[in-house]
């Protein structure tokens, strides 16, 4: 042979063998063969089904949405998963035949399983995570002066959460303290426990409780357990919004003035957003709680404020307090005022 015939051997060799790679990953492409009632076939990567929404990608057409009921037949070469309407979960190589019968083999060696259209409910369906997650945060905020002044000043205050799919516990806490020449001028608790129970991805119900102590407001101890329903509005990691209606019990105890029970209906609202590239959160929690006896007794709490990170973890916190009663005890007044700068800790 010779040195030309061999080049040219050579050449056609290498296209050859191109052709057959080529041919190759077109073929590993072709995942799975889908056949419409009216006769068109297409070749492709089957990417899921749901919503009685086929999505199918495909080498010619791209990403392309096929209504499930055009479907005649489907033949996946590869695993699938696949979610019944009862919630089972299956695996395996998927045939959807002319009959409505669907046949799950999940081991070349095992006999598939036979469903029904009806049964159906998804195919490749998004993984959800349903592990607990936990958030929380921690501020703390002081000064303490001595010599020509006597000032003492505390406070602290955070939350941690815990979240999954279908609830959500949270435990928040605030505690106030201040003194000036050895003299009391602030002193109070508060501290929340409460369940949300997820009926969908933003309705939830609810139960909680509360419990306060304010000196200065002759308050020795307030209690409310309520329950009620709340809306998640937004939840994503820029910004959450939820608010809450429901029904409380209140009693409260003075150490002076007589003590008091009663119902409230109650209203909640919880705001967070981050702002340029999370270098800024603003926060917003409300809560009004206005007795079904009296409708001018009225117990406002507001907290507003920004916090900075400055380091992972770590942020700057300012943050004014407004309590208001409408009702107070006599000679005290209706409204607490406190502007707070802290620095505390998230996660």
């Amino acid at each position: 042979m010779s040195i030309r015939s061999t080049s040219l051997f050579s050449r056609h060799v290498v296209r050859a063998s191109t052709f057959v790679s080529l041919l190759a990953l077109c073929t590993a492409a072709h995942a799975a063969t889908v056949t419409l009632h009216n006769g068109d076939k297409i070749s492709g990567t089957l990417k899921q089904m749901t919503d009685d929404t086929l999505v199918f990608e495909s080498g010619v057409f791209g990403e392309i949405k096929i209504p499930f009921k055009e479907v005649s037949q489907l033949t996946t070469d590869d695993d699938v998963r696949v979610q019944l309407s009862d919630g089972t979960a299956l695996k395996g190589q998927v045939v959807v035949r002319e009959d409505d019968e669907i046949r799950v083999r999940s081991q070349p060696a095992e006999p598939a399983q036979t469903i029904s259209r009806a049964q159906l409910a998804a195919i490749n369906p998004p993984i959800i995570d349903e592990s607990m997650k936990y958030s929380g945060r921690l501020d703390l905020g002081g000064a303490f002066n001595r010599g020509n002044s006597n000032d003492d000043k505390l406070n602290v205050n955070g939350e941690l959460v815990a979240r999954d799919i279908k609830n959500r516990y949270t435990l928040g806490w605030e505690l106030n303290e201040a003194s000036s020449a050895d003299v009391t001028t602030t002193s109070n608790r508060r501290l929340l426990a409460k369940y949300d129970r997820f009926l969908n991805a933003k309705d939830y119900v609810f139960v909680s409780a509360k419990a306060e102590n304010d000196k200065m407001a002759d308050l020795e101890l307030r209690t409310s357990l309520g329950t009620g329903y709340g809306r998640q509005f937004i939840e994503t990691p820029q910004t959450k919004l939820s608010g809450e209606l429901g029904l409380n019990y209140v009693k409260e105890r003075y150490y002076v003035a007589p003590d008091e029970s009663f119902p409230t209906l109650s209203l909640g609202v919880k705001y967070d957003r981050k702002f340029w590239d999370d270098k800024l959160v603003f926060f917003e929690y409300l809560s009004i709680d206005a007795s079904l006896e009296d409708a001018s007794d009225t117990l406002v709490r507001n907290r507003v404020g920004f916090r900075v990170p400055i380091s992972k973890g770590l942020n700057l916190s300012t943050q004014f307090n407004l309590d208001y009663d409408n009702q107070p005890v006599p000679g005290k007044k209706k409204s607490d005022r406190a502007f707070i700068v802290s620095i505390g800790y998230g996660f």
